[in-house]
């Protein structure tokens, strides 16, 4: 991931896993174990590694944070019980116990099916500190800078990658003279902020994509299966076939 980010020209890398996923805090203790940390991020070698986060909405939405470590573990313990023992706060929550936080708040993908953040309400829309121009949704573009203009929100891109090929396919421009958390906070929440597109965008995206399925599928195959399974990868367990294990 980050020989991709220093490849493709970036100068930053934002890290958001979702605060539920599979070890969340194993990210950030393995990174205190091998990076630097000046002004609240991460340096691997002159790309900085920005701790942030994912959070789901009982809604149905993503709000994306960018905070200092330890900024993060107090999010994760404001609500009744974790973010990363997978809690989902409605946004209205989110919004007030996060209201005082050194954070910046991102609506993620605005359009996309099922997580759509438009069916919010304006009031709510407009606390947050910036729309998000996601590296997987094409053809939203326009009615998301329309939705920004009108909330009167910065916007802000990300690739939404799951594999290093996607790396930086859209991309923050932020008009700061550093990278550190405090830099990119107030700039974001100032609406310094544009976004570009990498080239061989809609490729790498479906490229990424295809290789996060075979890659899926392939674990599934080899994986020992649970205990309840019927089926499992390709095969079909012998109970499924009528036939005993054994004899």
């Amino acid at each position: 991931m980050v020989r991709m980010a220093k490849r493709v020209g970036l100068d930053g890398l934002a890290l958001t896993e979702h605060f539920h996923g599979r070890d969340f805090w194993a990210i950030y203790e393995s990174l205190s174990g091998i990076y630097p940390v000046q002004r609240g991020v991460f340096w691997a070698d002159d790309l900085a590694l920005i701790p942030g986060a994912e959070v789901n909405i009982r809604e149905g939405a993503h709000i994306i944070v960018m905070a200092e470590v330890a900024e993060l573990r107090h999010l994760d313990r404001l609500f009744p019980s974790a973010l990363s023992d997978g809690y989902e706060p409605t946004l209205r929550e989110f919004l007030d116990l996060t209201d005082d936080l050194d954070l910046v708040r991102i609506g993620a993908h605005m359009f996309r099916p099922c997580k759509e953040l438009g069916k919010f309400a304006a009031a709510d829309l407009k606390r947050l500190h910036a729309l998000e121009v996601s590296g997987k949704d094409f053809g939203t573009e326009l009615m998301l800078l329309v939705q920004a203009r009108a909330l009167g929100l910065p916007i802000v891109a990300g690739s939404d990658a799951h594999h290093w090929l996607q790396l930086g396919v859209r991309h923050s421009l932020l008009h700061t003279d550093e990278i550190g958390l405090p830099a990119v906070i107030k700039t974001i929440k100032e609406g310094l902020t544009g976004y570009a597109t990498g080239s061989y965008t809609p490729v790498r995206v479906k490229s990424a994509k295809a290789i996060k399925n075979i890659t899926k599928r392939l674990r599934s195959y080899y994986n020992p299966p649970p205990s309840a399974a019927t089926r499992w990868g390709p095969w079909q367990t012998p109970e499924a076939r009528g036939k005993s294990l054994v004899g």
